[in-house]
């Protein structure tokens, strides 16, 4: 049976497998799929621009011959009728010694012997011509050739293993990157059966893409013309084909044009171009040996490695995310970097394993601050005002003993007769007498804004403005008085009916700078505010005993609450002289008829 403290252990091995496990099947979506691509193609380009994919070896240079509407221009005929311009151009590829031809296009199945007579001829001829002195390989749409005459003609003209498939299927995004296998065949595709007569190794994975400059093209009208004029010993010719492996395609707006992963024609611009250029650039990726091994089962490794480095930080979520930034930059170096080597490492999974990683850690380490925040309020809300609390637990009251100098209104009040009270009233029935006393008044205090700093007894002190900042915490002050009164009418009339004397208090306002801070020591120091209105309110409340009034405010601090008429009309005011305060000018609340306080 597996122990407690080993499933707490095993706990966030689990859930880093968990992430990675998602991060792997949400790598294998779409959108992920396409984010991984786009990637890819930026570093192809990041890679050509640095110039790493340059040649240095002395594999043969691909050359197109292009198939463009100039030339159908010039032969005057519809496409399906120019065999003989096709037997011209690998006649002049022949005569150029071109190390191998490759024929990105289908000549047409038919003859058309009653239109053009004798061309197919010519084309077979010409076609065993070139075959004579280098490899040649015909392209086919799919995977057998067309039956009947059709059929005859064109088995004739490719010859034994002189075909290669032209479909080379896309990647989600509809761009052309990779040749796979087909039928468990490489060797069966136009470019790699290419290579594979010149004797390279027909290897399927995704094309180098940075591999070499961009492609030019030489029309098929201008080859065709040269065969068929002649130009002397055919240095031309030679000039632009010798050693080279030649492609012919097509070269039309409107035939043939595929997404690629960036621009490889210099005659246009765009990543739309015609197909024969990723023919091109397939067949000197396997010339050179550069074909672009890819390894998903190492992204999927990464993505787990990577959760695992991330999760050793899990008691530090900001460090964690920090560290998966790094990580992320880091793979997408080493991603770089692997595929100019030859590997492509795809990303997505381990990027998405870094953010649903550190994504994970944050609501972990928000859970449990919540967690945290909601014991430490159960624990300590019965002993500190909300107001603290709340500041507390926001972190805002981080700044050791550091005091600062700010207005607030205060707030003093106690029970009239109290000291009689407990000499006549066993301890524990005193207790519970003042917690529902407290209990009737403080919800009111905290209502607006104040802070209870202390009781002591049956005193409290209280004052507004702060922690939590107020506009006006005189106003705040005089409200909250009146709404103490208006608690204390309540509970006196309970009182009266369980046939107990009702309470009177006296509370004094003033309103004045105060030094606000913790004071104590760092090991045991409390939050308060102290200063000249402290004490003067603390005094207002000891006269209330010599006045009628249950409630005394500094007349300054009474105008600056701002009271509706019907409430400011409850005030009169009071010329006071008191002990240590000199004379002081207040205004007393009258009680409405029939309250006491």
């Amino acid at each position: 049976m597996v122990s407690r403290a080993a499933r707490r252990r095993a706990a966030p091995v689990l859930l880093a497998l968990c992430i990675a496990g998602a991060a792997i099947g949400l790598a294998r979506s779409g959108p992920a799929e396409r984010l991984q691509l786009q990637w890819l193609d930026a570093s192809f380009r990041l890679l050509r621009a640095a110039g790493a994919g340059a040649t240095a070896d002395a594999a043969p240079e691909v050359a197109i011959v292009g198939l463009d509407q100039a030339s159908i221009d010039a032969s005057g005929k519809p496409l399906a009728l120019m065999l003989d311009e096709f037997a011209l151009t690998l006649d002049g590829l022949r005569q150029g010694r071109a190390a191998a031809v490759g024929v990105d296009l289908v000549f047409p199945g038919a003859a058309f012997e009653h239109l053009v007579p004798g061309a197919s001829q010519r084309l077979a001829l010409a076609i065993g011509r070139l075959r004579a002195t280098a490899p040649l390989v015909l392209g086919r749409l799919d995977g057998a050739p067309p039956a009947g005459p059709a059929g005859r003609l064109y088995a004739a003209m490719a010859g034994a293993g002189g075909e290669g498939l032209l479909l080379v299927p896309a990647d989600r995004d509809g761009a052309l990157r990779r040749l796979d296998p087909v039928q468990g065949r490489t060797d069966l595709l136009l470019a790699p059966r290419i290579a594979a007569r010149l004797e390279r190794r027909p290897q399927a994975g995704i094309v180098d893409f940075s591999l070499g400059p961009r492609f030019g093209y030489l029309p098929l009208q201008t080859v065709a013309r040269l065969a068929r004029d002649g130009d002397g010993d055919g240095a031309a010719l030679r000039r632009h084909f010798e050693g080279k492996v030649v492609l012919v395609g097509a070269i039309l707006p409107d035939q043939d044009r595929q997404r690629l992963p960036l621009p490889l024609a210099s005659w246009e611009p765009g990543v739309t171009g015609a197909g024969v250029l990723f023919q091109a650039q397939a067949l000197r990726s396997l010339l050179h040996g550069r074909m672009i091994r890819d390894l998903p089962w190492a992204g999927d490794g990464a993505a787990l490695l990577a959760v695992l480095l991330l999760w050793r930080a899990r008691r530090r979520p900001l460090r964690a995310a920090a560290g998966a930034a790094v990580l992320a930059v880091a793979l997408a170096g080493a991603s770089l970097g692997l595929l100019g080597a030859g590997i492509h490492l795809p990303l997505a999974a381990p990027v998405l394993a870094l953010a649903l990683g550190a994504a994970a850690l944050g609501a972990r380490a928000y859970l449990r601050e919540l967690a945290e925040q909601r014991r430490l309020r159960a624990i300590f809300a019965g002993y500190v005002s909300p107001a603290i609390l709340d500041t507390i637990l926001s972190g805002a009251l981080r700044d050791g003993l550091a005091s600062r100098r700010q207005p607030l209104a205060f707030l003093f009040a106690d029970i009239r007769g109290f000291t009689a009270f407990c000499a006549a009233t066993p301890p524990e029935d005193v207790i519970a007498f003042l917690n529902r006393y407290y209990a009737a008044i403080t919800p009111a205090l905290h209502a607006h804004g104040g802070t209870v700093d202390k009781f002591s007894g049956d005193g409290i002190m209280v004052f507004f403005g702060a922690p939590q900042p107020s506009t006006n915490p005189a106003r705040d002050a005089v409200r909250a008085a009146l709404a103490m009164l208006e608690a204390l009418a309540g509970l006196n009339r309970e009182l009266l009916a369980e046939g107990r004397p009702a309470l009177r208090v006296g509370i004094g306002i003033a309103y004045g700078d105060a030094v606000l801070g913790n004071v104590g020591s760092p090991q045991r120091h409390d939050y308060t505010a102290t200063g000249a209105a402290t004490t003067r309110a603390a005094h207002i409340q000891q006269y209330c005993k010599q006045a009628p009034y249950p409630l005394l405010v500094e007349q300054a601090a009474l105008a600056l609450a701002d009271l509706p008429a019907a409430q400011r009309a409850r005030f009169v005011p009071v010329a006071a002289t008191l002990e240590k305060q000199g004379r002081l000018d207040l205004s007393g609340y009258r009680l409405p008829e029939g309250e006491q306080a």
